[in-house]
């Protein structure tokens, strides 16, 4: 076993090496990792996992943690030993997060696959935006009421996942074969274990790409646990970059023949435009804002103070790590991949109304 683990740690290097010599957008990792035999793997795990009520990749970290620590700080002080457990454990799991779901971030993005431009003019962003709070307003009064009255998520986290699980399906309506030609199977959508850790890091939900669960951080406002669901769940079908994820959720959404699905996908587009506005010109920002309807600025304004309650240096570390974690697959702007989402979202619309 010994024997086993030190060629594991010597092959460390060498699958780093060829991990990265794949360059982002490699054709044959979309056509036949991407579009074929994730889909297998992915289908598969969930079916293993998806039916234990708990989230069963939380509980292999705690369980990855204690042994780790038991390991180096109980069972031996020897050096060498600390090396070669450590780096055969980095071996499999460096070689089973890119097998079963991370050489995604290697397909070809969206913006590729659709031909959209990446970038916009301020004036599109304007006209859409002032479009985006005409629809989103007249969509708010229908299913509340009254412009006034703050929305309410009426699902519970289970209904909530429930009404999400054909979500995919309504992704043929609107992409080509050639970015999205599958059934979404076997849903695995579970709350996390780790659900006060992931607010104060300032995070949703994530991923585990090890059993393809979905795990939602369930203390987060219930208007924002919809849009949470349906990007985690487009992680799970195989879009990996933050921003990729974030443009299939609102599509999911805002496709969707469930009204209040629509409208948390229209809510999630307009807070990217208001922030983006709000950095390239305050008096035009000022100028929309002001004609929301009050109750949806109220349901913006409670989400700000639920992640205003956890801010602090653990955000910030977290925040950080995640940023290199997503340089080093790759994705240049880092962090700053969430919010990207918005040139996807704009060129699309534009495409669509062409």
């Amino acid at each position: 076993m010994k024997k086993i683990k030190l060629i594991l740690t010597i092959s460390l290097v060498p699958l780093i090496i060829f991990i990265n010599s794949i360059e982002t957008g490699n054709t044959f990792v979309d056509k036949y990792y991407s579009g074929y035999l994730y889909q297998y793997i992915s289908e598969t795990v969930r079916l293993l996992t998806g039916w234990i009520n708990l989230p069963v990749g939380d509980l292999l970290y705690l369980t990855l943690i204690i042994y780790l620590i038991y390991f180096i700080f109980f069972k031996t002080q020897k050096i060498k030993d600390i090396i070669i457990e450590t780096g055969s454990i980095c071996f499999l799991l460096i070689f089973l997060f890119y097998f079963l779901w991370g050489f995604n971030y290697k397909r070809i993005a969206i913006i590729d696959h659709l031909e959209l431009d990446g970038n916009f003019e301020k004036n599109q962003l304007e006209i859409f935006t002032e479009n985006l709070i005409k629809e989103i307003n007249e969509k708010h009064v229908e299913l509340f009421k009254n412009e006034s009255t703050k929305p309410k998520n009426i699902y519970d986290f289970y209904e909530s996942v429930s009404i999400s699980k054909n979500n995919p399906s309504n992704l043929k309506k609107v992409l080509s074969l050639s970015v999205f030609d599958l059934d979404y199977k076997n849903i695995s959508v579970k709350k996390s274990l780790f659900s006060l850790p992931l607010s104060y890091m300032g995070f949703s939900g994530y991923i585990n790409p090890f059993t393809n669960e979905a795990n939602i951080n369930y203390k987060i406002p219930p208007n924002s646990l919809l849009f949470v669901i349906n990007h985690e769940i487009a992680h799970q079908i195989g879009f990996a970059t933050e921003k990729d994820a974030n443009f299939i959720s609102y599509l999911m959404l805002v496709n969707s023949d469930n009204e209040y699905l629509k409208f948390c996908g229209l809510s999630y587009a307009l807070r990217l435009c208001l922030s983006e506005l709000s950095k390239i010109d305050e008096k035009k920002f000022k100028e929309l804002i002001g004609l929301v309807n009050d109750g949806i600025i109220k349901d913006f304004a409670e989400t700000s103070s639920f992640w205003e309650e956890y801010e602090g240096k653990i955000e910030d570390i977290s925040k950080k790590s995640y940023d290199i974690y997503l340089k080093q697959n790759n994705i240049k702007s880092g962090i700053k991949n969430y919010n990207e989402s918005i040139s996807l979202i704009l060129n699309f619309k534009n495409q669509l109304n062409d």
